[in-house]
């Protein structure tokens, strides 16, 4: 809740502030509130601190894309992305691990009326990716793309220097380039970010002239300006753009965040289930109900199988190898092939895991079908490059928000048919699927829609 109630406005400072001005001191809030959380002493404390942390959480949760996209060209940022988003794998590799190590235990003690226990040193564990990412955030420069649109291009220049040096391990003042013009309303290619200008370069007339004559135009950042650049996400072409990429990301986050919430008490059902016969995973969890349904609530444990961690931690490492194989294939496939390709095969996953009757089968194709959640980072770089600079971090923040929000719906759906409508339910998470797979047929071709935008006064 906290994350989809705030995305409006992240997306709205990040593009009127800047992309790290926002994420920094919100990343280092969100790890003072997570931390808060873990010594909470009733529900509703615990609710209202995770909010909060949620809220701070979704300031970097989907600018980070604009933000990494903005480092990169072109014929990288797809890959970059894709790379990036390995490191969502490794919390799935690392929490079922800290979680086999700690939640287990049954020793307890107490800091004045709090009473530490395992799952609060759990939540302590989660705080730290957050801290190492600020302190790394801390030491990286400002989106060059950002500051060239809002502040003008000469503002952008030292940034770019700075990443000359860090990328060539030399001095500042080796960046060959002496002046940065801004992109004014023709298509990238054709119009490049920067002009180089080295020493030993000779420019005939012409070129000083036209050098000399740069106009810098700068986006004014008030609230009314920003409303204004606003309102062309629901004008052709962006219009198609935004409903595409936000309904697919719906899709995306319902059938991988969705179930993903209910895959490990899945698979404790099916690690738990001591029939020799062929059965499905639905009648597994028929079978569980009938059976718990006499007992008495009073006396009634949940048994965990301390087989599910690892299997958890299994599907972490198929996350990344998923992911690092996107980074690989991403430019060779295309993106529009290779995430209709992804979303086609999970689509199949999911509906096949209700039919077999093998129960290993049935795990694989469960794990498979969440491997969906790394289509967010494909359709991230599609949408990257359709959205103007002034309206990226918006236009991102609210796709990933739809895409939260799918992430609720899914769980809580599945959650409440699961028992009574086991093989309908995941049916229609496959069905769903296949619809964003079929959306991304209707994409339009970037290049249109940039220069469509750029003769609106809009640059990229």
């Amino acid at each position: 809740m906290g994350i989809v109630c705030t995305s409006f406005l992240w997306g709205y400072l990040s593009d009127s502030r800047g992309r790290r001005t926002v994420m920094l001191p919100a990343m280092v809030g969100s790890v003072f509130f997570s931390l808060a959380s873990s010594f909470a002493t009733t529900v509703w404390m615990l609710a209202g601190l995770r909010m909060l942390t949620g809220c701070l959480v979704s300031a970097s949760s989907a600018t980070v894309y604009a933000y990494l996209g903005e480092m990169h060209i072109n014929s990288r940022r797809a890959s970059a992305i894709a790379w990036g988003s390995v490191f969502i794998s490794f919390s799935f590799i690392i929490l079922p691990g800290l979680a086999w190590l700690i939640i287990p235990g049954e020793w307890s003690y107490s800091i004045g009326t709090v009473n530490i226990v395992p799952w609060r040193v759990f939540m302590w564990s989660w705080c730290v990716p957050g801290l190492i990412a600020a302190v790394f955030l801390a030491f990286l420069p400002e989106s060059p793309r950002y500051i060239l649109s809002a502040k003008g291009p000469q503002e952008a220049l030292p940034v770019l220097a700075k990443m000359y040096k860090w990328n060539h391990g030399c001095s500042e003042h080796n960046y060959p380039l002496q002046k940065c013009r801004q992109n004014c309303g023709v298509p990238e290619e054709y119009n490049p970010l920067v002009t180089r200008v080295t020493a030993q370069q000779s420019l005939d007339p012409s070129q000083v002239e036209r050098i000399a004559n740069i106009t810098h135009f700068q986006h004014r950042v008030d609230f009314a300006e920003s409303l204004k650049n606003f309102e062309q996400l629901f004008k052709p072409p962006l219009l198609r753009c935004v409903f595409i990429s936000h309904v697919s990301m719906f899709a995306v986050y319902m059938l991988s965040s969705g179930l993903y919430v209910w895959v490990p008490d899945i698979l404790n059902d099916i690690l738990q289930n001591t029939s020799n016969e062929s059965t499905t995973i639905c009648e597994i969890i028929a079978d569980k109900i009938n059976s718990t349904s006499t007992l008495n609530v009073a006396t009634c444990k949940v048994n965990v199988n301390v087989a599910v961690f690892p299997i958890s931690m299994g599907m972490g490492v198929i996350f990344a190898i998923t992911f690092l194989a996107i980074g690989v294939f991403i430019n060779k496939v295309g993106k529009k092939t290779l995430y209709w390709g992804i979303m086609v095969v999970c689509g199949m996953a999911t509906i096949g895991s209700v039919f077999v009757r093998d129960n290993a089968s049935a795990t694989a194709l469960l794990i498979l079908a969440l491997c969906s959640g790394c289509a967010a980072s494909i359709l991230a770089s599609i949408a990257v490059d359709v959205f103007p600079t002034c309206l990226r971090a918006m236009a991102m923040c609210t796709m990933y928000m739809v895409g939260r929000a799918g992430a609720a719906f899914g769980s809580y759906i599945l959650g409440a048919l699961l028992d009574s409508h086991c093989q309908m339910s995941i049916v229609s998470f496959g069905v769903s699927s296949f619809v964003s797979a079929a959306l991304m047929v209707y994409w339009p071709k970037p290049e249109k829609v940039r220069t469509e935008i750029e003769g609106r006064g809009l640059t990229y």
